[in-house]
């Protein structure tokens, strides 16, 4: 019964929050006014047992009583003090967060960093009901934190609201600050079982199709270029001169395959789009070239790594624009 109100009541103080504060660029140094401080149950319990203490030592009227509930009390507050401090000055920064696909965890970097001479203990990054290991900031270094959050739809996820925190010292107080950063993952969509072949359709109008050589004969090294497949370089090459080398064959000569949309009837979007995807990782696996023809975009056919990404992304994104 109290589980509801509570998360109404986080729910509104995260939000008056983000209307204090605004939202936050991807690097921020913790001020003053945005460290927010309150006891824990721990430090709510060592409250009530020193109002016990008092009203113990003024019903005897003990003065050692009151000399220990003063120095126990004191203690509190200097403990409250440290805690706020843990976290005044503490610069976060968003790294990076690798694209993966639908039911794979995302994996949000962060990096932060303590420039005061003084070491920072048990600092937490928290979203939702997922936090990271705690760790100890020394003076003037840089950590890295990584916030793991689950993934179910293809897509841009954004990470939304995360908090940094801490209990140190004396685990009485509970310091956090909310952060409002436009941090997201793209998410890929899951791939189809395999078992369906690979279309043989070579590239039309627009997607500058047409031939890539066959591994066939060798018949010599070219410069590497970007997006070269990495079993071509000539390593042994490498090792002699330090130039990065491809080798270059002649016989056997395969087409360019265009990925379309329009190649799978009877399908729903989510199924095609993951059909899609797992054809873009067989072609990488046979370093294939393709190209990616969908309602609402065309990708030119290419190879590598980082024409695969790009293509996955295509679909990630892909917004329906035609009724399937």
């Amino acid at each position: 019964m109290l589980a509801a109100p509570g998360n109404w009541l986080r729910s509104s103080a995260a939000s008056w929050a983000e209307r204090r504060q605004g939202r936050d660029a991807l690097s921020v140094t913790l001020e003053r006014r945005r460290v927010y401080i309150l006891p824990s149950r721990f430090g709510l319990a060592y409250g009530v047992t020193i109002f016990a203490m008092l009203l113990g030592a003024l019903n005897y009227g003990s003065s050692l009583g009151f000399a220990l509930t003063f120095l126990l009390a004191g203690l509190g507050i200097v403990i409250m003090r440290h805690c706020h401090n843990n976290l005044r000055g503490t610069r976060v920064r968003f790294l990076a967060a690798p694209p993966v696909f639908a039911g794979d965890p995302a994996k949000f970097r962060f990096a932060l960093s303590n420039d005061a001479p003084a070491p920072r203990y048990e600092i937490v990054l928290r979203h939702n009901d997922t936090e990271t290991i705690s760790q100890d900031l020394p003076p003037r270094q840089t950590k890295t934190f990584a916030l793991v959050v689950s993934t179910s739809e293809r897509g841009r996820l954004p990470l939304g609201r995360y908090m940094i925190t801490t209990r140190f010292p004396g685990n009485l107080c509970r310091a956090w600050s909310w952060l409002h950063m436009d941090a997201s993952c793209i998410v890929y969509p899951r791939p189809a079982p395999r078992g369906r072949p690979l279309p043989s359709d070579i590239g039309g109008e627009g997607m500058h199709g047409g031939h890539e050589r066959g591994d066939a004969d060798f018949i010599g090294l070219a410069t590497a270029t970007p997006g070269d497949p990495p079993r071509r370089i000539a390593w042994k090459a490498f090792a002699r001169n330090d130039k990065l080398m491809v080798k270059q064959f002649s016989a056997g000569e395969q087409q360019a395959r265009v990925l379309a949309w329009d190649s799978l009837p009877g399908m729903d979007t989510e199924q095609r789009l993951s059909q899609l995807s797992r054809w873009c990782l067989e072609a990488a696996e046979q370093d294939l070239a393709i190209g990616l023809s969908l309602p609402n975009k065309l990708v030119p056919v290419g190879r590598g790594q980082k024409h695969l990404n790009e293509c996955l992304q295509a679909l990630a994104l892909f917004e329906e624009t035609a009724r399937t």
